[in-house]
């Protein structure tokens, strides 16, 4: 009985100061993480209610937005990433610094992709998913053409949400993203379902709702008052060595999610030759993922934040000693994760598809995921350890060779020449996962991705 007991007891950290600090931090973000993940899956939910084909072809479309949005997400981790370093420096004029050129350089090369996309969205589009049936590509389009207007709001949302939550502020991140989350709702609903506007109703209110965290995360960081204000320190020019610090961990976590998202849109254009209801299912079941996912995710979201500001005291034992305790935490929840799991996977299933063949297959691919989740921190959290101390180069070769080599490989063989579909589809994503760990976890152990702590301090403000 005791070590059941002291199965579902939280880590302790010997160090009151990082039990507190975890405590203080992990409620707003978790809150923060649960609103921005609802955006998505609100669209989900109300395009399921007009059909299956709606579904399919606004959760293809999502699965190649996601690889844009979660580019930006990642590039923006540069900025942070400094930011949080500047922090634990006790450097204000290099935590504004940063933040002022990251979201300059960003803005700009996120309106010139936006444009190239948006000019190529239909030949994108049948390119990928060319064998999907006619109204499933029709509602793709529509949707499509909508969505990817976010492109620059969804980057402005990301880098100043980032700045505030490295800065250890996520009490602004969390209202921002559930004022999005609300916006999102309100308009879902409303043109969706009483307007009777279809995907395009679900893509305006997407817009419209990223549009407005975009603006108010805009107002905060320029705003005196809050804890990071960049007013004085934007300008239209760059400067080279703020920019190069910044792109030489934000460019290689970009490309590295280029390329994981990148072979997610080659799974989806397998699964586009399985059926409607296989698409549907693997829709739905990223669904399930997400939500059940959202502790454990909004933990790996401090990783930055804290190790980062740990690695900015120029401590290397400091550094250590905080991303053990994360990491103990995280395997932990990994563990425990797989009982909620188990219980809510046919609930959260029906909310998003009344069709039982749909939610059996769903459901029947997350439980193969769910077996693997102790192996999901080693995976995930680890790369964002070593993102923290700006030792990226692992990250970005593992995270890209496995992603193609492993899962897009594996799901070509299990999913299509096998025949086991999505559940092959799925099983190759938890191959990778056990890949990924076997790379990462020797690393952690040992001191290569310390060695630029304290190697570059910055000098503080005077």
């Amino acid at each position: 009985m005791s070590k059941l007991k002291s199965l579902f007891k939280l880590p302790v950290c010997e160090d009151p100061s990082v039990m507190e600090q975890q405590k203080r931090l992990y409620p707003a973000v978790f809150i923060e993480q649960t609103s921005a993940m609802l955006l998505g899956l609100v669209n989900v939910a109300v395009t399921g209610t007009i059909s299956s084909a709606a579904l399919a072809g606004v959760g293809q479309v999502n699965t190649f937005n996601n690889v844009i949005t979660y580019f930006f997400s990642n590039y923006a981790m540069g900025g942070n990433v400094m930011v949080a370093q500047n922090v634990g420096a006790k450097n204000p004029t290099g935590v504004k610094k940063s933040a002022a050129q990251s979201l300059l350089l960003g803005i700009i090369i996120s309106l010139i992709m936006t444009v190239i996309l948006f000019v190529g969205k239909t030949a994108i589009l049948y390119g990928l998913y060319g064998d999907v049936e006619a109204d499933v590509m029709a509602y793709s389009i529509e949707y499509f053409s909508i969505a990817l207007l976010a492109t620059p709001f969804w980057f402005i949302y990301y880098q100043c949400v980032g700045v505030f939550r490295s800065a250890g502020d996520t009490k602004m991140p969390m209202r921002v993203s559930m004022l999005m989350n609300c916006v999102n709702i309100v308009l879902s609903v409303f043109l969706v379902i009483v307007m009777d506007m279809g995907p395009a109703g679900a893509g305006w209110s997407m817009l419209i709702a990223v549009a407005t965290a975009a603006g108010v995360g805009l107002f905060k960081i320029f705003n005196p008052k809050s804890v990071v204000c960049i007013r004085g320190e934007f300008k239209l020019r760059l400067e080279k060595a703020i920019v190069s610090k910044t792109l030489s961990v934000g460019i290689p976590a970009g490309i590295e999610n280029l390329m994981f998202n990148g072979g997610k849109v080659i799974l989806q254009v397998f699964l586009s030759s399985m059926g409607t209801t296989v698409i549907s299912a693997y829709s739905v079941c990223n669904s399930i993922i997400s939500v059940t996912q959202l502790p454990i995710i909004s933990y790996s979201a401090l990783v930055v934040t804290m190790v980062g500001q740990a690695a900015g005291t120029a401590s290397k034992d400091r550094t250590r000693f905080v991303a053990n305790h994360m990491m103990r935490t995280g395997r932990w929840m990994g563990c425990v994760s797989m009982i909620w799991k188990v219980l809510l996977a046919y609930p959260i299933a029906f909310c998003f598809s009344r069709d039982m063949s749909v939610v059996h297959t769903a459901v029947t691919m997350f439980l193969i995921e769910t077996v693997f989740m102790p192996f999901w921190s080693d995976s995930f959290m680890l790369p964002n350890v070593f993102r923290a101390t700006r030792d990226v180069k692992v990250t970005l070769i593992t995270g890209s060779t496995t992603m193609w080599s492993v899962r897009v490989f594996g799901a070509w063989v299990l999913g299509v020449k096998l025949g086991m579909q999505g559940y092959g589809v799925m099983l190759a994503m938890c191959i990778d996962w056990l890949v990924r760990c076997a790379v990462y976890t020797p690393r952690f152990r040992g001191d290569k991705w310390l060695r630029l702590v304290g190697a570059e301090q910055p000098a503080k403000a005077k």
